[in-house]
């Protein structure tokens, strides 16, 4: 049984919040159907900020906090009892529940729901041994890689958008709290099914991989990697940092163009999804090469870390009160930049909070939920 808790899980958390609310805010403030339109990139800036953000963050941020999902997973399942298992279960419930609140009311691209789906999948696994992991984990990528090619290739086909997909961004623009909140629940099965066909497959490869990294205790002494923090970093940024940039720069020239879906965007989706492990290994390589020389970076974000599912909701509701129509009324007149900085400065205010909070309470809010309704005795 781990005497404490692990430092470096929670400042990865607190990273991965950073760049998993700086690729959804353009689904919350722009275009929540599609995220970018080509008016929001218009201009400089704003061209920057959304390549930046599609090469450095989409795609690599959720593997992140996937892999941190499979890591933490081990607390509670660290002997496979009965009543672990069942504890385990019913927290993936309760995370389902937050998150069905969390599409319906303030932002349609939730991961919660599939987290939950797919936890089922890692406690079925969570016996397996090491090997049996690592067979699960490379048919898992290489199943993704032809699903997330397939998928976008179908969607491409579609002409026009759902007619439920054009009522949502409407109904963000104007609507009312319960219509926006209607028509986010409309478009919610087509939403889920979408993010679980190009993203959970990768999604569930990364729980598995922070499982089989949590029997080895991989985070619990970052002095003692060193070495592998380099190897990681050198691999993840020397391959998976070129690949990304080309993926951005199709993806980017395919939006001014007028669609995603062109050829050049399919190609950049398709490259960007696909190759988003590697750049993901680069980040947590660099960021525990930096902690093992500097034992202190990132400390600051720690409670941020250990209140990560009250700052990812809280990071949705700030911006839904900027942008959406029964809010501040925003919704579709920023540019990408504009939307960035609103994205870094939620996860600001929310992390100060975290803060703040943690200095008087042993749990973040939803946390302190999520405990009683799976009544962890701690």
């Amino acid at each position: 049984m781990r005497s404490q808790r692990e430092a470096m899980p929670d400042r990865l958390r607190a990273v991965a919040l950073l760049g998993i609310v700086v690729v959804n805010a353009p689904l919350l403030g722009i275009v929540g159907s599609a995220g970018l339109s080509p008016e929001s990139l218009a201009g400089p800036l704003n061209t920057t900020a959304a390549f930046l953000m599609i090469a450095l963050a989409q795609g690599k941020f959720y593997l992140l906090f996937s892999f941190l999902f499979g890591y933490s997973a081990s607390f509670i399942l660290k002997d496979n009892t009965r009543a672990n298992r069942s504890r385990f279960s019913r927290r993936l419930l309760v995370l389902a529940a937050i998150g069905l609140v969390h599409a319906v009311f303030f932002f349609i691209g939730d991961i919660l729901i599939s987290y939950a789906i797919l936890g089922f999948g890692l406690l079925a696994l969570s016996r397996r041994s090491d090997r049996a992991l690592k067979i699960w984990i490379v048919v898992t990528v290489t199943l993704s890689i032809l699903v997330i090619t397939a998928t976008v290739s179908l969607v491409a086909l579609i002409p026009e958008p759902s007619p439920g997909l054009t009522y949502l961004d409407t109904a963000l623009a104007t609507g009312s709290f319960l219509e926006a909140a209607g028509a986010r629940l409309e478009s919610l099965p087509t939403v889920v099914i979408y993010v679980l066909l190009t993203q959970g497959g990768m999604a569930f490869a990364a729980f598995l991989l922070g499982l089989l990294a949590s029997r080895q205790r991989f985070l619990a002494d970052p002095q003692s990697r060193a070495t592998q923090w380099r190897r990681m970093m050198i691999l993840g940024l020397s391959i998976g940092l070129p690949l990304q940039l080309v993926a951005a720069w199709l993806q980017v020239w395919s939006i001014s163009a007028g669609s995603i879906y062109y050829e050049a965007g399919l190609a950049g989706l398709i490259l960007g999804f696909s190759t988003a492990p590697l750049l993901a290994t680069g980040y947590v390589g660099l960021l525990g090469w930096i902690i093992c020389r500097r034992p202190a970076f990132l400390q600051a974000l720690s409670p941020a870390g250990r209140a990560s599912l009250t700052v990812y909701i809280g990071e949705s509701v700030l911006l839904s009160l900027l942008f959406c129509g029964y809010g501040l009324g925003f919704y579709g007149e920023w540019g990408a930049f504009p939307v960035m900085l609103a994205a870094f400065g939620s996860w600001a205010v929310l992390v100060l909070l975290a803060r703040l909070w943690l200095k008087r309470f042993p749990r973040g809010p939803l946390e302190e939920v999520v405990a009683r309704l799976t009544r962890r005795a701690s």
